[in-house]
């Protein structure tokens, strides 16, 4: 176990995890109460229904994240001083950078530090995948140095993430188990995850940008029409207010495709 480990736990419970987390289901467990909100868990081979924060010594009875009971679709058997633990669905998640960044689609395992997760490695037993980004310059991040066996410094970032609960081991979890159907098809198109949120806006700019586009154009060419057949000799006047409308408009979905691309990239 990296030393360290302690000062990084006591970080880890003045933090508070993010905001409202999606649908999922719980079920309630004994636990120390010190167990923070969004920490990774193991089940206990010595009690029953008895969990301790998840670490790469116990991940191999990985179990689910520490929940609130009102952030859960359904809290089975919840009642005081027990742990709500859910164990399928979306939720905010504690991880930290020991592994590297964390990407959108990045499968999240066990981490040597007590209930966070990290970027997995092959082997490793997942917790579930990434459903946003998580770096050092993520906002409510906060870093902490550890020390490793060697002796060797480090400097680490942990916090929270949304994370999409698909428990396995390295490798044998599917990269697409915990993705939306919207994410699946567009990572078809574009060969790599994106996460909701951006899909979501990319959609709408596409939309307004194409009604945009149709309504200008529409009106341009019947108002250029109508303006020809009551003048003609004004022809040319509207064909220039033409183009430039029209020049306006390639403009416009010229802007809207780079802000879609950089969206999705």
């Amino acid at each position: 176990m990296l030393m360290g480990a302690l000062a990084l736990v006591l970080l880890c419970l003045s933090l508070s995890p993010a905001s409202a987390v999606s649908a999922n289901i719980s079920h309630s467990y004994k636990g120390p109460s010190t167990i923070q909100s969004g920490s990774l868990v193991s089940l206990d081979s010595s009690q029953t229904d008895y969990v301790l924060p998840a670490n790469s010594e116990n991940g191999a009875q990985l179990l689910g994240v520490v929940v609130n009971s009102n952030d859960s679709l359904l809290a089975v058997d919840a009642q005081k001083g027990l742990l709500q633990v859910a164990t399928s669905g979306t939720v905010s998640a504690l991880v930290s950078t020991v592994g590297g960044d964390i990407k959108v689609g990045d499968e999240i395992s066990v981490s040597p530090f007590n209930g966070i997760g990290m970027k997995a490695y092959t082997g490793s037993h997942i917790i579930g995948l990434a459903q946003t980004n998580f770096s050092a310059s993520t906002e409510g991040a906060q870093s902490q140095v550890v020390t490793d066996t060697n002796g060797k410094k480090t400097t680490i970032a942990i916090g929270y993430i949304r994370l999409t609960i698909s428990i396995g081991a390295g490798d044998t979890l599917g990269k697409d188990d915990g993705l939306t159907d919207l994410q699946k098809f567009v990572k078809n198109l574009t060969g790599h995850t994106v996460s909701t949120p951006r899909i979501v806006i990319s959609v709408i700019i596409t939309l307004v940008a194409s009604l945009a586009l149709i309504v200008l154009i529409y009106a341009s060419i019947y108002g250029s029409i109508v303006s020809i057949g009551r003048n003609p000799l004004a022809k040319f006047a509207v064909f220039r207010t033409l183009r430039s409308v029209l020049g306006m408009a390639l403009l416009t979905a010229g802007i809207a495709g780079i802000t879609v691309f950089f969206l999705l990239r």
